[in-house]
């Protein structure tokens, strides 16, 4: 952690966020209440900063207006369902009492029951924390408004086209289908929410590669950045960039160490028309040359001992094409998964030595909807991706992905850096697992906020990118 966030949490320690705030509790803000009488309750100082993230006038503000907008929160839909009398903030989940929660593999995936009985990446314990509600930019709900009825339909392609009949993604700023009816419509919602902000800047992502021991092989620093080319609401530029006509969004990713790899940048640029590949340059430092990759390319991974290939870049990547995969909403659900509090505190608690989680696992309650990507050429790396989309951010909570046997090959969980002022979003941490061959990738997360207004568009150059090494 940076001397920035360890001075951010100081700061919040320092404020009486129990008891003591101007603001009188209204319908909607019961989620801040339930924070607060459960950070005194635990007494630990993260829970306590988290309160004093949430417990002000823009929070309420702009939660209120996203809950208008949705007709709903994660709070409002759990309430109509049963639940068991356990399953409330500040009970944990243990290797000595899981045998006695027949209810816990309704909620938690087998990877994380697996967790607290296994030797590969063992955990002691999983607290349920109260669930928040969480939203994105005030600038994409008021694009979403503007909208109208029906505004987006998908063609025969499986692309995303406004009334006019062009590229939804280029000619609208607002999100598709906030009301899914099925996994075609769940899909776009989704590569709508994008990485959840305008743009992204981490500073540095550490990639570690881990043993089936749980040991530390290599760790790779990082430099990466994202830019929506599209659809701009909150930085500027605003609305489409000028020189990336075409293009909804750009990544951009360089290795600053280890020493043999270091300079090792790579640029992917998404293209709306499903029949046009990605823009996908990656300069290789050892050869002092450029490669032009294909499609394919995007199942590699990244660098050497990582499970974390190109097309789990963020989450999920590759291009939608109903010609080659087949979406299909599977069921609604109610989950257990970290909560997106990494703007205050890791819930993972990833130990120092890369490769453990050093403890207590804070997870809470989310409502989900769940829907599947089968490949239909038979030539994809994974036969299924099962993805559990969050219903109030719409974005992935949970990925597993299956290999040509349909086995569980890979699943990716992650707990993002989510501002709960602004309504953006970048990462804090991440876990890659092989479950297959019991590998796994944790990434760790600076998320530069500070460093983002000096973004420029020739990041997404690699010609421009390669130098900054």
């Amino acid at each position: 952690m940076k001397f920035s966030k360890i001075k951010k949490l100081l700061i919040c320690l320092t404020i009486t966020v129990l008891g003591l705030t101007t603001f009188n509790a209204k319908a909607g803000d019961e989620w801040i209440d339930n924070w607060k009488s459960f950070a005194a309750e635990t007494g630990l100082p993260e829970h306590a900063a988290w309160v004093a993230a949430i417990d002000n006038a823009e929070v309420r503000a702009l939660a209120r207006d996203w809950e208008d907008f949705r007709g709903y929160t994660a709070s409002s839909l759990l309430a109509k369902e049963s639940h068991p009398a356990e399953l409330k903030p500040g009970f944990i989940i243990t290797k000595e009492n899981i045998d006695s929660l027949p209810w816990v593999k309704d909620y938690l995936s087998q990877f994380w029951i697996d967790r607290l009985t296994s030797d590969w990446l063992p955990i002691k314990g999983i607290r349920v924390v109260p669930t928040t509600h969480y939203y994105m930019q005030r600038g994409r709900l008021d694009a979403t408004k503007t909208l109208g009825p029906d505004p987006f339909t998908i063609n025969e392609k499986g692309e995303l086209r406004d009334k006019n009949g062009e590229h939804g993604f280029l000619s609208e700023a607002g999100l598709p289908f906030t009301n899914p009816q099925n996994g075609e419509e769940l899909n776009w919602l989704f590569n709508a929410h994008g990485v959840g902000s305008d743009d992204l800047f981490f500073d540095t992502i550490d990639m570690a590669a881990c043993s089936g021991t749980n040991v530390l092989e290599r760790i790779y620093k990082a430099n990466i950045f994202w830019r929506r080319m599209a659809g701009r609401v909150s930085a500027p530029p605003l609305g489409n960039v000028e020189g990336f006509e075409g293009i909804t969004e750009a990544g951009a990713l360089l290795i600053k160490s280890p020493r043999d790899v270091r300079g090792l940048a790579g640029v992917r640029l998404r293209f709306a028309d499903a029949d046009r590949d990605d823009d996908f340059k990656l300069y290789i430092p050892s050869l002092k040359r450029t490669r032009q990759l294909t499609g394919t390319n995007g199942q590699d991974p990244i660098a050497p001992g990582l499970e974390l290939t190109w097309d789990e870049w963020r989450s999920n990547w590759f291009k939608t094409d109903r010609r080659k995969f087949k979406y299909t909403l599977i069921k609604e659900a109610s989950i257990l998964h970290s909560p997106e509090v990494g703007n205050v505190y890791d819930p993972y608690r990833i130990a120092e030595d890369a490769c453990n989680l050093s403890g207590i696992v804070d997870m809470e309650l989310r409502p989900v909807w769940v829907y599947e990507i089968t490949d239909l050429t038979e030539t994809y790396q994974y036969s299924v991706k099962r993805v559990h989309v969050d219903k109030e951010t719409y974005y992935a909570q949970y990925l597993e992905m299956f290999d040509r046997n349909g086995e569980i090959w890979r699943v990716w969980d992650d707990t993002r850096d989510w501002e709960p002022t602004t309504g953006r979003f970048m990462w804090r941490s991440a876990v890659i697992a092989n479950d297959r061959d019991k590998r796994a990738t944790v990434i760790t997360v600076d998320s530069a906020w500070e460093k983002l207004d000096t973004m420029t568009n020739a990041i997404f150059n690699i010609d421009q990118l390669r130098d900054r090494r």
